[in-house]
């Protein structure tokens, strides 16, 4: 077996799209990575290995298991999530700089669209393990709240660290009231319907010159950056990660 062979120990079902695999037995490599970084995955297909697929891994650095966690998109996505505890798998990494150093930054702007919370997810785990003092604010879009996934964990999340949570919910029409999912005890947790659009993100973004960090599909980055300049926002500073596998250099 590769000297990369890792094995799928454990497996939990977000909700009814996304799975997150809990790997261990992985080289020493992962040992030194970052918060936000990704890694490639080969499963077995019909007796052989599968090509790579990147993947965030979405626990803290720190964790002693990996974990990724995937969307259901297509055939091979399918396949991960018909994965059995035990299975070997092989991983390989880490790579990627998407928030390499976001440790260092005092005002925070994380902009989720859909399964691009995963490294944010890392990041935040990571801000949790060390109580760390950044203030980040969390826009995360989806279209409606049974898309989201990990929410018990964010909410408590914002009782620990300096966090402050947007989820933005797409499919509910624009001043729909949605206060049936605030609750009293996270105060730092907010819902919007409508899209995230200049006039939603005014109303939370830091006074400060915050650093902005973009995950999710191309189109929906295109939408966030134009509205960040129509803030008079340098949306050139943003640091964006869109998914795309382009093949590792």
């Amino acid at each position: 077996m590769s000297k990369d062979t890792a094995r799928v120990v454990k497996k939990v079902r977000e909700n009814r799209d996304i799975t997150s695999l809990f790997i261990e037995e992985f080289g020493e490599s992962f040992r030194k990575r970052r918060a936000g970084q990704f890694l490639t995955l080969k499963i077995m297909q019909e007796g052989q290995w599968s090509k790579p697929h990147p993947f965030t891994i979405s626990c803290a650095p720190e964790d002693p298991r990996l974990r990724v966690t995937i969307k259901k998109l297509g055939v091979f996505t399918s396949l991960i999530h018909d994965l059995k505890e035990g299975e070997p798998v092989i991983v390989s990494g880490p790579y990627g700089g998407f928030c390499k150093d976001i440790d260092a930054r005092g005002e925070i702007v994380m902009i989720a669209g859909g399964v691009g919370i995963t490294p944010f997810l890392s990041v935040l785990r990571h801000f949790r393990n060390i109580r760390a003092r950044n203030h980040v604010l969390l826009l995360w879009s989806n279209k409606s709240l049974d898309d989201a996934f990990a929410l018990d964990e964010l909410n408590a999340m914002s009782r620990e660290i300096p966090l402050t949570i947007v989820h933005n919910l797409s499919r509910e029409a624009p001043g729909t009231d949605l206060s049936e999912y605030a609750h009293q005890d996270f105060p730092a947790v907010f819902y919007e319907p409508g899209r995230c659009s200049r006039d939603l993100m005014k109303r939370y973004l830091p006074s400060d010159d915050p650093a902005v960090f973009l995950c999710g599909p191309p189109p929906m980055q295109d939408y966030i950056l134009g509205e960040l300049d129509a803030l008079e926002m340098d949306s050139g500073s943003v640091e964006k990660e869109s998914f795309t596998w382009k093949g590792i250099r």
